[in-house]
């Protein structure tokens, strides 16, 4: 059926009835655009009552199409918030995940990020941190750090309660859904208002404690795949970000000290990931404290 509308997949054996034979690659990128644009109203109306093969099958196909910059203009152009909004809310968790995954794509961009908050994604979206699957977990803090980037959107995620909320996955979440949940936290902390509610949601712990986790983890790299030691890195410049972000408020930058933060990011402030180093520095020096070694 979802062939009808953007052409199916290619097969190794006999062709669809539905399949669409195209010359070349800029051939196929107009043949699909005309598809999305005539028949995404049609998508929108069916997928919500369709069967649910088909509404992951319309939910993954976005999503990968949302990792290209100019789809991701087109596809909200042509309406698909309206289509994937209401998946998030979809009884089957996999097309939860992959409509959140194509929202958490839609967010890179910044004119998407207003738009979605407009159309209701941040709402849905928090709900979804409360998932008990980490990986729509995973996707929505995904997005809410992307729509956290709007200054709108920080005060919005912050007034329906998203904050408690992306605490609580930091610290309880796995070590995919903290990066992501201290990520998006990092970003809504670039706020005076949220700075201090942060703080007073607790948190402070989970990222003083993500510091030290990675502190002490990438001390000694040996026997860890390179997936884990990636996520590691991607949490401990997360949390030095976060750390960096919460300490422009005066109180916030004692607490951080007498939780004994500032140990743990001159260690990283010394390691080989420029990344890490760039964001512990400046922690530290909104901190008032010398990197290591200085």
């Amino acid at each position: 059926m979802f062939g009808k509308f953007f052409g199916s997949k290619p097969q190794a054996s006999k062709k669809s009835d539905f399949e669409i034979e195209y010359d070349d690659k800029e051939e196929q990128e107009s043949a699909f655009m005309r598809s999305l644009q005539v028949n995404l109203s049609r998508l929108i109306v069916y997928a919500e009552s369709a069967e649910v093969s088909l509404q992951r099958e319309v939910a993954e196909k976005l999503a990968n199409e949302a990792v290209k910059p100019a789809r991701q203009v087109q596809i909200v152009e042509y309406g698909g918030l309206k289509l994937l909004i209401p998946l998030t809310k979809s009884s089957d968790s996999e097309v939860q995940r992959l409509a959140a995954h194509a929202l958490a794509n839609l967010s890179v961009n910044t004119d998407n990020q207003r738009l979605m908050a407009d159309e209701g994604a941040v709402e849905c979206l928090i709900t979804l941190l409360e998932n008990s699957n980490d990986l729509i977990q995973r996707q929505a803090a995904k997005a809410l750090a992307n729509l956290g980037v709007n200054n709108e959107n920080k005060l919005k995620i912050a007034e329906v309660g998203g904050i408690p909320k992306l605490v609580n996955l930091a610290t309880v979440g796995s070590l995919g859904v903290r990066v992501e949940a201290v990520a998006a936290l990092a970003n809504l902390a670039v706020n005076d208002a949220n700075e201090i509610l942060i703080v007073r949601s607790h948190g402070l712990n989970p990222v003083v404690q993500g510091i030290a986790f990675a502190a002490d983890e990438l001390e000694d790299v040996n026997n860890k795949t390179d997936r884990e030691l990636a996520q590691i890195e991607e949490l401990a410049t997360q949390c030095s970000r976060a750390l960096r972000n919460l300490s422009v408020n005066s109180e916030n930058k004692a607490m951080i000290v007498k939780m004994g933060a500032v140990k743990y990011l001159k260690v990283l402030s010394a390691n080989s990931n420029e990344r890490i180093v760039q964001q512990a520095r400046r922690a530290l020096k909104n901190l008032d404290q010398p990197p290591e070694g200085k």
